[in-house]
């Protein structure tokens, strides 16, 4: 099963992850293979990795976030990513940012790109890791703005002239053909999980809690990415200060977990898909 139909043209995806490796990681072969079919990538990064390893660098802080942003500037290249831009927050801040600030960064952007599918974290981060839960959580409040404001131009059929006329022409495409851009988590089976931390790819404990995954039941798309696995291979390479972290994950070439990629639907425009309707998103988790 697709994200969307894989041979459509001309269609926007749009990733908003944490860190820089984030994107190699857990899409690295989604993005090359539909990029590679006519796809436009777009990628924010909600820091530069400031916190993370320094690998073989004695650096920290700032010097290791100018590190970290050439490294993914070269993966980005790889995969075949369009633009990539930075949010400007410190790593493992993002749950102390003020309510609505994070949210509306992201909103913005969505408005700016205009994208056809947007995805990130599930809601366990995937590792635990704080800053990709609150960045579930802040994308998907974000998303929902966003096809609000895309139903309601859809209503009025009045578009506002707030960007160039290249994003006039994508907008009115976009309502005139009642197009509903869909929000996807990037995730891990928790079939896949006990299959890795049997290989000790991934510890069983991450951040202070079992890593487990998501229930099968709730994968909505597998895709298949192993005509693709080398461009995610290489864009991993890429992130030399990373590769404490990334040499485990490189054990598991041609197996499930690297040669393909995970996802749930979890919004088509304003629909709720595997959480109730009468759910909402709060600030905080």
């Amino acid at each position: 099963m697709a994200i969307l139909a894989y041979n459509t043209p001309m269609k926007k995806l749009f990733l908003v992850f944490a860190h820089p490796d984030d994107e190699s990681l857990a899409t690295g072969g989604t993005i090359a293979k539909y990029v590679r079919s006519g796809w436009h990538v777009d990628l924010i990064c909600a820091t530069k990795g400031e916190s993370g390893s320094s690998g073989p660098h004695a650096v920290s802080g700032d010097a290791l976030g100018k590190i970290r942003e050439g490294e993914l500037g070269r993966a980005a290249k790889i995969l075949g990513i369009s633009s990539v831009s930075y949010l400007g927050y410190k790593d493992g801040m993002l749950g102390r940012q003020n309510p609505g600030e994070l949210e509306d960064s992201i909103y913005r952007a969505m408005e700016t790109k205009l994208p056809d599918v947007v995805i990130t974290f599930d809601t366990t981060g995937i590792s635990h890791h704080p800053d990709h839960i609150k960045l579930c959580f802040a994308t998907t409040f974000a998303f929902q703005k966003y096809s609000l404001y895309l139903a309601a131009t859809h209503k009025t059929q009045k578009v506002l002239q707030k960007y160039d006329e290249q994003w006039i022409k994508r907008i009115e495409r976009m309502v005139g053909e009642r197009i509903e851009p869909r929000l996807y988590y990037a995730c891990m089976p928790e079939s896949i999980a006990r299959y890795a931390i049997k290989e000790k790819i991934i510890p069983a404990v991450s951040f202070g809690k079992p890593w487990i995954g998501v229930k099968d039941s709730r994968i909505s798309t597998i895709i298949d990415i192993k005509r693709f696995a080398h461009l995610k291979l290489r864009a991993l390479r890429e992130h030399i200060t990373q590769m404490a972290d990334v040499s485990h994950f490189l054990q598991a070439e041609g197996t499930p977990l690297f040669d393909q990629e995970y996802f749930m639907l979890r919004m088509k425009g304003t629909q709720e898909v595997f959480m109730g309707k009468n759910d909402s998103v709060s600030d905080r988790i």
